[in-house]
């Protein structure tokens, strides 16, 4: 009798732990996510490096990233991506721009859904870590659908503020993403989240 005693009070204890883990890891996520909705205008640089599942680097590049509420632009290498919220301009910086409607299932690694810790509604949160000066914070999706199975995020405890994301795919290849050089007061013309055609003469426009 005692035996069973002893495993409903550990089994008790076990959930308390890991409500409390939740809740904290819940905390964390909303006050990132409220931190960069409250900025003027997030300007970020980043390194995105992509890792097999033996964690060799396959892939690395340098980029820039701004957000003004539902709109962003990115710069990677000569990739640029333009969003005014409601059309996405992917241009290749070449000779050709994909347009397509905002908000699809395509759009689901937005930079507003990376650098807010995503929606997480559709992800089993955990605090995996409290050690040093960052939180990390795991995303399981609830949908195993999904092609890829963990995102582990990486949060500033003093500035509240995502530094790293990790991306597992169910391949087992990792892709990381580093961000530097944050600022929330950046001031951006609306124009900035827009494709010019008249600044790329004889580029090929693709309506999706």
């Amino acid at each position: 009798m005692k035996k069973i005693r002893l495993l409903i009070i550990l089994s008790t204890l076990a959930g308390c732990i890991y409500a409390q883990s939740s809740t904290d890891a819940q905390t964390i996520l909303d006050k990132a996510a409220a931190k960069v909705k409250a900025a003027k205008g997030v300007n970020i640089s980043f390194l995105l490096t992509q890792k097999d599942k033996l964690n060799n680097i396959v892939a690395s590049s340098k980029g820039v990233l701004k957000i003004k509420g539902p709109k962003y632009y990115m710069k990677q290498d000569e990739h640029e991506i333009f969003c005014n919220g409601n059309q996405i301009w992917n241009y290749d910086g070449q000779n050709e721009v994909t347009v397509a409607k905002a908000g699809t299932d395509e759009d689901e690694f937005s930079p507003q859904q990376i650098v807010t810790g995503f929606n997480k509604e559709d992800y089993a949160v955990k605090l995996v870590s409290s050690a040093g000066t960052n939180y990390q914070v795991e995303l399981m999706p609830i949908d195993k659908r999904k092609n890829f199975k963990q995102i582990m995020l990486y949060i500033n405890k003093s500035t509240s503020l995502i530094t790293k994301t990790s991306i597992t795919d169910k391949t087992g290849g990792v892709t990381e993403i580093n961000f530097s050089s944050i600022s929330l007061n950046s001031g951006f013309t609306d124009n900035q989240f827009v494709f010019d055609a008249s600044k790329h003469p004889g580029v090929e426009v693709i309506n999706q």
